[in-house]
């Protein structure tokens, strides 16, 4: 397959163009979640609270969402958490025009981030069976590179739309979103892989549930690379989670700006993650894995102790900017990655169980994170996860992921 019949492949561009509509209501949720409890309660500390709860909703549904995955038609799966999650974030607008609800926010967060969690694994896997493995980096740098560019509108004008209608009115357009994307996927179709055991053969879905984890866990184990990505990741994450929620603070009442200044600060990760995706798949054929990995956790340090350091508005956006333009890079290509090396039959559970790993502590983070900054500002949380990336820059450099071609290694693989 050639980079002409990928770009005219009218599957790949449906499934692309839905995804776009996805992250258009992601990047809502980012500002407008926050924002209305900030805006219900005032209090930081709140804020962290419901970030880790959508955290910790996330971390139970990569339990078993990678058996699900593996076992279930994906094409519905994506379709019925749209929908799902159409249906919850309509909830909020309502119920706040007859009466605000705080645990209404805590309880949709919650639901919502479980059926996010398990649209994030079907998407993951159905990217190899829409263009195939050898295609795997070139998609994914499309798909993030125009899905970075809805994460540079929506902020902004999730930002507009709150100012100008009320954060409510941000949620109902963040609900229309998943409707979109629902609609688009209907016309999506995805190959799979055979089993490679007859239906007889293969064990109960309870066992898949209780067993999914662990196998998906068995295999990173197996890879060396893997294996040192997960450990890393999941000390980084601890740190970041929180981020978002410190800056959105700092901007809004640290600094004293509005909210459409916080839309446009936010906005400038969108426009780090879209410069990034769409190098991405260039600087992995030009630098290799480890080279790449490892510079754009470099920058990832650097960006943070900017952040940390900085009153300024216009450098603060630079360096949420350069932040997550080497958070991108990092992720693209550790998915890539996984991908590449994971037989599709464990795709689901193996990309299920990196995420619960990886974010494992994230919940514990982000209220950590937000309850520090809260009582003692945000620069020594900022300086803190700047200190702790160049710290695992530090130590990765003399692991395997310094490998240029790591899905080139050996790999034990257990049984499916």
């Amino acid at each position: 397959m050639n980079r002409r019949t990928l770009t005219r492949d009218r599957n790949f561009l449906v499934f692309w163009g839905t995804q776009t509509f996805s992250v258009l209501g992601d990047s809502f949720s980012v500002i407008a979640f926050p924002l209305l409890m900030l805006e219900a309660t005032g209090s930081l500390v709140q804020m962290g609270l419901l970030t880790a709860v959508m955290a910790a909703g996330s971390l139970l549904m990569g339990l078993v969402g990678g058996a699900i995955v593996d076992r279930f038609d994906r094409r519905r799966l994506l379709i019925a958490c749209d929908v799902a999650r159409l249906l919850l974030f309509a909830a909020v607008p309502v119920c706040w025009a007859i009466e605000p609800q705080v645990w209404l926010l805590f309880a949709v967060a919650a639901v919502a981030s479980v059926f996010g969690q398990l649209f994030q694994i079907t998407y993951i896997t159905a990217v190899p069976n829409i263009v195939g493995r050898d295609r795997v980096a070139e998609a994914n740098s499309r798909l993030q590179a125009t899905a970075s560019l809805a994460s540079i509108g929506g902020p902004a004008l999730a930002g507009l739309v709150a100012a100008a209608y009320g954060v409510t009115a941000a949620i109902a357009v963040d609900a229309a979103t998943f409707g979109i994307s629902a609609l688009g996927l209907l016309a999506v179709r995805l190959s799979r892989v055979a089993p490679t055991a007859t239906p007889a053969d293969r064990p109960g879905l309870g066992r898949d549930l209780r067993t999914g984890f662990v196998t998906g866990a068995r295999f990173l184990w197996g890879h060396p690379v893997l294996r040192a990505l997960t450990v890393f990741l999941t000390i980084t994450t601890l740190f970041t989670l929180g981020m978002t929620d410190v800056i959105i603070y700092q901007v809004r009442y640290g600094l004293g700006q509005g909210e459409n200044v916080v839309g446009y600060v936010m906005a400038a990760a969108g426009v780090g993650t879209c410069v990034a995706a769409a190098l991405s798949a260039w600087l992995r054929r030009t630098l290799g894995f480890g080279t790449l990995w490892l510079a754009a956790m470099t920058l990832c340090g650097v960006a943070a102790a900017v952040l940390a350091l900085s009153q300024d508005v216009l450098v603060i956006g630079t360096a949420v900017l350069g932040f997550w333009f080497g958070l991108m890079l990092a992720a693209v290509s550790s998915m890539s990655l996984r991908q590449m090396i994971t037989p599709d039959a464990l795709l689901g559970r193996v990309t299920a169980a990196f995420w619960t790993i990886h974010h494992s502590l994230a919940p514990l983070g982000a209220a950590a994170l937000t309850a520090a900054a809260d009582r003692f500002g945000a620069s020594g949380p900022l300086l803190a996860v700047a200190v702790v990336y160049l710290g695992v820059v530090g130590v990765a450099f003399f692991t395997p992921i310094r490998s240029r071609n790591p899905e080139d290694g050996p790999v034990d693989h257990p049984a499916t």
